[in-house]
């Protein structure tokens, strides 16, 4: 059996979509949903699926926090998580499993989805999804990525058990990430599947650069304690950046955010939209804000 477990935090707009995919997906599976005291439609949505889910609380203190109390309400060998704004493919749990069981080293899976930019939806998610859409393109050639995806990564429980679970400071970014360094520093392997399901990114301007600011945070506390660790370091081998700065991933990281306006420049060309090229500039520096205020601040209590 596999546990899939949903966090949620006001997500009813998205939600009944999201536990609708879960259910309808094929494969023996429990279905977890932490919630934070939802203050909107939540509580009606999960009402309209109990007896076919599992409903927990937490004080939504932080996302690390909260992925702990969802294992600990579980059942199953395989643990996956899928974001309350997540949808499902049919084969979704089944292929994670088919992986697992033919790849008995792997502990980690990162689910790649697909990257939807056409259709209705908000202009700020085609964006965002032709930004990310580029980046893995990218990161295809120099190798793919190293680290895990919260909104749909997938892990043994021997993994969790092996790592003691998630980190629960700080509050909010870069968790899976940690989570995947610690089970690859204990010997565990590493892999990334694509599958038809996709994460609907942040539907406003003011939304995404709130998850921006969140995340450069959360990311300034996991390189600052990774920093002199030579897993970090290989994530910026390929960098030209690195050629000229050296590998401390600090000083990278904030080099390359000041660097956004020119990169930004190379989305659009490739991208085949000069609205890339603000939005981007935009994007990249509220989440460089929120890195040198983590920095200062979150990374200094680790």
């Amino acid at each position: 059996m596999i546990s899939v477990i949903v966090l949620s935090k006001n997500n009813g707009d998205t939600l009944d979509a999201c536990l609708k995919s879960i259910i309808d997906s094929f494969g023996d599976k429990e279905i977890i949903v932490v919630d934070a005291v939802s203050t909107d439609n939540t509580p009606k949505i999960l009402e309209k699926y109990e007896g076919k889910i599992k409903v927990v609380y937490d004080k939504g203190k932080g996302i690390g926090i909260a992925r702990n109390i969802g294992v600990s309400h579980s059942n199953g060998e395989i643990i996956c998580f899928v974001d309350a704004d997540a949808i499902c493919a049919k084969d979704h749990f089944v292929k994670i499993k088919e992986y697992f069981d033919e790849h008995p080293n792997t502990g980690i899976i990162n689910v790649v989805p697909e990257e939807k930019i056409s259709g209705e939806i908000p202009y700020v998610q085609k964006l965002e999804a032709q930004i990310r859409l580029i980046r893995r393109m990218e990161r295809s050639i120099v190798g793919g990525s190293l680290l895990a995806t919260g909104y749909f990564m997938a892990f043994r429980r021997k993994v969790y058990n092996d790592v003691n679970g998630f980190w629960e400071f700080p509050p909010f970014g870069a968790d899976d990430n940690d989570f995947t360094l610690r089970a690859l520093a204990k010997g565990w392997k590493f892999a990334s599947i694509k599958l038809e399901s996709w994460h609907r990114h942040r539907p406003t301007l003011r939304a995404l650069l709130k998850e921006m600011w969140m995340l450069g945070k959360g990311k300034a506390c996991f390189i600052a304690k990774w920093r002199n660790h030579p897993l970090i370091k290989v994530g910026y081998k390929h960098s030209l950046l690195t050629r000229l700065l050296g590998t401390d991933p600090i000083y990278l990281t904030i080099v390359a955010h000041v660097f956004s306006p020119f990169i930004g420049l190379k989305y659009a060309i490739r991208g085949k939209s000069l609205s890339l090229i603000p939005f981007y500039i935009v994007r990249q520096y509220t989440y460089l804000l929120g890195f040198l205020w983590g920095l200062g601040t979150w990374a200094k209590k680790l």
